[in-house]
Order: C-alpha cells, then structure tokens, then sequence
C-alpha cells in the first residue's frame, strides 16, 4: 500500500512516499499527482526514500506529472531515492529528464 504526506512551504511543497507504487499504489501515486498539480505550488519535491518498489505505471504516472508541471512553467524533484530505485531511473535515463539525486 502506498501513502503520502504533504508539507507545503510558502509556493513549494514536499511529498513523501510511502510504500509501494504497484497496480494498488498507482492509483494513490496519481492521487498524489493530481492534488500537486491542482494545489499550484511552484516547486515540488518528491521525497521517495520510503518507495520500496515502482512499477512501470507509477514511472509514467511520475513522468506525466513532470511534463505537468514542467509545461505550466513550475519544477519539480525527486530526493531520498534508494540505491535500487535510483540505478533503476539511471537505467532508463529518466535522471536525464527529472532532476534526481539519491
């Protein structure tokens, strides 16, 4: 099951994970997504130390959200990722497209 906690600070938010993000935690993942993307903080980060596991769902779900926010001419991050979930994004070159770090 995944869940998420949201700490806003003036226009930039932190949210973190927590949790699974598999055919269940997809839907909470979007959920996520979309209150982010209604709220109107300029700057998000996406805290995902407590993520154990993505599937390929979640990582469009999260590449929709960037190109989201992206495109409304805001930012957005992702920190705390774990060695695995971090050498998998390195993978498929998605830390060339979302600014990450582990």
């Amino acid at each position: 099951m995944l869940e998420f906690n949201v700490k806003k600070d003036g226009a930039a938010a932190r949210v973190v994970f927590s949790g699974r993000v598999d055919n269940e935690g997809s839907a909470v993942f979007q959920q996520a997504f979309d209150k982010l993307l209604e709220s109107g903080e300029q700057s998000v980060v996406l805290d995902l130390k407590g993520l154990e596991f993505i599937n390929s769902s979640g990582i469009g779900k999260l590449l929709i959200f960037h190109k989201k926010m992206v495109n409304s001419g805001r930012t957005s991050r992702i920190e705390g990722l774990s060695e695995e979930i971090f050498t998998l994004f390195k993978a498929i070159r998605l830390d060339k497209i979302i600014d990450m770090k582990g």
